[in-house]
């Protein structure tokens, strides 16, 4: 996969994790060390205690105070044999009306004497304090040691598991439209499967709309062909003949520019709506919205519309079928008789609309060929089906919802 490694998803990961994994040994170690001290602290705080006992009850055969000579205690085999296994350096026994108080850096143990006095033993932390580095020194190697390997496991199975973002790189760009379109990964993880499906899902919808675009150009420049040729034919019939009526003339390129206008507002219709988000829309609303802004079409007119008390809701593309139906609507006001009426009717149970309306000299929209391969194309987007039926007199365009 070509990447720069710095800026890479898997050097990112393997980044995070390591400073996590680091974070975590840190404390790790610093409880660690602290109990190791602690428990050091505690040990060297019991063997002080043991001599104290030891050499009362064994050793000690006069009172002591604090003027004594108790340099005995030191050369006491006990005393050496024990002291000898320990962390207790610097040994020192005192002799005091009260117990030896304690700090950082001192452990003290005392004992009460029978005449009051109080025998101590103090002991300094360097011993306590050279096992704690060597044990930390030991502890720290292991750490770094388990994550260095731990990293290494990460960065494998990093690499692993992201073998199928490669292969749908790869896929992505050796594919040509020639050849069959497949990039979906079954063998990849859940994410990875998920982003390759949509991916795949994303271009396949792309390659429609570029067909859907293709065949509908293909079809326009079709349709638009014959007006134009007629146009241009009349012109040199028009030039050439002195027989060719001016006013025939006006009035048959005046039908001719008509039809090219026609083709042209069918070509101009259709917009791609293939990534809008399916809502829940209520017909009836629609048409209520639609009535209230071709008000002036409709008066001009002198029409009226008879809008259905019943109505339903559909899952589609809002701006798609707004689109589709102010078409619609606005063809059958445009193209209805004066003075005539244009009914918009709901059946919910059949979930069926239909606008019919009374025809006036006007072509209607999808009366033309191309206007039928639009309705045809929107249909299936948006999800239903059409019927169209007419007369010398009437016009009615049905659409049932799927």
């Amino acid at each position: 996969m070509r990447y720069k490694w710095a800026t890479s998803l898997k050097f990112k990961i393997a980044l995070i994790f390591a400073i996590g994994l680091a974070i975590a040994f840190s404390v790790n170690l610093l409880v660690a060390v602290k109990t190791i001290h602690t428990q050091k602290e505690e040990e060297v705080e019991k063997v002080l205690t043991h001599l104290l006992v030891e050499s009362r009850d064994e050793y000690i055969t006069t009172s002591l105070i604090p003027s004594s000579d108790i340099k005995f205690l030191y050369k006491v085999p006990h005393n050496v044999m024990i002291l000898s296994d320990s962390e207790v350096n610097m040994l020192h026994f005192v002799i005091s009306t009260n117990p030896y108080r304690t700090n950082d850096k001192l452990i003290v143990s005392s004992i009460k004497l029978s005449n009051n006095y109080y025998l101590n033993a103090i002991s300094n932390h360097q011993k306590i304090d050279v096992a704690t580095y060597k044990y930390t020194q030991r502890l720290l190697v292991r750490y770094i040691v388990s994550l260095v390997i731990i990293l290494f496991i990460i960065i494998f199975a990093l690499d692993f598991y992201m073998k199928p973002l490669e292969l749908l790189a790869i896929k992505t760009r050796t594919w040509k439209r020639e050849s069959p379109l497949e990039l979906v990964l079954d063998d990849a993880s859940s994410e990875i499967k998920e982003v390759s499906t949509a991916f795949d899902t994303l271009v396949r919808r792309l390659e429609g709309y570029r067909e859907k675009e293709a065949e509908l150009f293909k079809e326009a420049a079709h349709e638009l062909k014959t007006p134009l040729a007629l146009m241009r034919s009349r012109l040199d019939v028009y030039e050439n003949s002195d027989n060719y009526n001016k006013h025939k003339f006006i009035i048959d390129l005046g039908h001719d520019i008509e039809r090219l206008t026609r083709e042209l507002k069918n070509v101009l219709f259709l917009e791609s709506s293939d990534f809008d988000q399916a809502s829940n829309i209520e017909i009836i609303q629609i048409f209520k919205i639609l009535e209230t802004k071709m008000a002036i079409l409709i008066q001009r007119k002198g029409l009226t519309v008879e809008l259905s008390k019943e109505t339903f809701s559909v899952e589609a593309s809002e701006k798609l079928l707004f689109k589709v139906l102010s078409a619609l609507l606005e063809n059958a006001i445009t193209y209805a008789k004066e003075n005539s009426t244009v009914e918009i009717g709901c059946n919910p149970w059949e979930r069926k609309l239909w606008i019919g309306n009374q025809i006036g000299h006007e072509k209607y929209l999808f009366s033309s060929k191309i206007g039928e391969k639009i309705l045809k194309r929107l249909s299936h987007e948006i999800g239903f089906n059409y019927v169209i039926t007419h007369d010398e007199s009437t016009f009615r365009i049905e659409l049932i919802f799927m």
